[in-house]
């Protein structure tokens, strides 16, 4: 099979290496805005292995000839491209994965899961597969969702936790993976499962600790908007969910900074004038944060993703928590990257590598929850990944 990467930024280098090591994926074709970055990537992988090219994808027709030679696609770019990219993957007969999707399109204009979803029918006629939000969370989370769904006989609750307790050299305020991404799911209103209802919670109103498993801890995370929000009642309501939601462990200085950007209306991607230019505010808040790749070496710590569900099993009520923790450091000295980059990355490579090998036989648009879990933690579990689960006591 012969993949087009879009994107090869901290999570692109990873799935890239990633994917390079699966015999079933022929070749892979790097493409970016950038060409240093393309090469550089490129030179990482076994001789041979990866053709480079330099793509804008707001050119339909330069990207339609990118998708046109290769079989599958992954689209290791912001979320706002995703609509994009799966159009021209329906128009060249390309399979598709992506790792996040972005939305509400009401309030940041970008495409959402919604209008992902509704291309189901066009991809299951074109016999084509696409698979959206794969990545460590969504995607593995999703998966550690349905592991535990699988397991329990009742289901009332699935949240999505996710903690970093790392520290920055040399930055105040760093975001690990995208911070595009990271500032507007923060500042966008939640969406939740509450009582069996799909509502929205305000930005940044609701948080608590939590005690992740060691080495993490204890963390206050905040919950934000998230794919798993709205993915785990779709796939996984069939056993009495009435509780979905995300949270995240978020510094206190960012929450703060966090504040400030919304209070000034500073998170829109609408061009204002400013001095005789023109700008975009979110953009210009991204262009004051580092890149994750600055980070490679400076982050010290480990991050946590999983899934926590509460129900009944075997008769008794339950809380099971199924996670994955990387090292910051130990990533870092074995692949030359950061943690949270390496997790996205492999787990989004483990959909391609199982894709390749036929594996996965599911058409349309599939969310992570459709897949068989035990082997999805298989594969995580071949590079670096290893999956835990642990018991947690009731809540009063």
């Amino acid at each position: 099979m012969k993949v087009l990467q879009l994107g090869v930024g901290a999570v692109g280098e990873v799935t890239a290496r990633t994917m390079a090591l699966e015999p079933a994926v022929d070749h892979l074709v790097l493409a970016d805005l950038d060409p240093a970055r393309v090469e550089a990537v490129a030179a990482l992988l076994p001789a041979g292995r990866a053709d480079t090219l330099v793509v804008d994808v707001t050119d339909g027709a330069a990207l339609r000839e990118a998708l046109s030679g290769v079989d599958f696609v992954l689209n290791a770019l912001a979320p706002r491209f995703d609509l994009d990219v799966m159009n021209a993957a329906l128009d060249t007969g390309t399979h598709y994965l992506d790792m996040a999707t972005g939305g509400p399109r009401e309030i940041t204009g970008t495409a959402d899961l919604d209008e992902q979803l509704a291309l189901h029918e066009r991809f299951l006629e074109g016999g084509l597969a696409a698979l959206v939000s794969f990545g460590i969370d969504p995607g593995a989370s999703d998966v550690f969702a349905r592991a535990l769904y699988d397991e329990f006989d009742t289901v009332e609750s699935l949240r999505v936790l996710d903690g970093d307790n790392g520290s920055i050299e040399g930055y105040d305020y760093a975001c690990s993976f995208s911070p595009e991404t990271m500032i507007e799911e923060c500042l966008l209103p939640p969406y939740v499962l509450r009582d069996g209802k799909n509502v929205r919670n305000q930005p940044l109103s609701v948080s608590f600790e939590f005690d992740f498993p060691q080495p993490v801890g204890r963390l206050r995370v905040w919950n934000v908007d998230h794919e798993e929000a709205q993915l785990m009642p779709l796939y996984l309501g069939g056993k009495g969910l009435r509780s979905a939601d995300f949270f995240i462990a978020l510094d206190g200085k960012f929450v703060e900074l966090l504040q400030v950007v919304q209070r000034l209306g500073l998170q829109s991607r609408t061009a204002l004038e400013f001095g005789g230019g023109r700008f975009t505010p979110l953009e210009f808040i991204v262009s004051r944060l580092p890149k994750p790749t600055d980070l490679y070496g400076k982050i010290h710590g480990h991050v946590c993703v999983g899934a926590l569900a509460t129900g009944v099993r075997g008769g008794r009520r339950a809380r099971k928590y199924l996670y994955q923790i990387t090292s910051h450091e130990g990533v870092f000295a074995k692949y030359g990257v950061q943690g949270t980059g390496y997790q996205t990355g492999a787990s989004a490579a483990c959909a391609v590598t199982q894709f390749a090998r036929g594996e996965i036989a599911l058409r349309g648009v599939v969310a992570p929850e459709q897949l068989d879990p035990h082997a999805y933690i298989a594969e995580m579990e071949k590079f670096d990944l290893p999956v835990r689960g642990v018991e947690l006591p009731l809540e009063d």
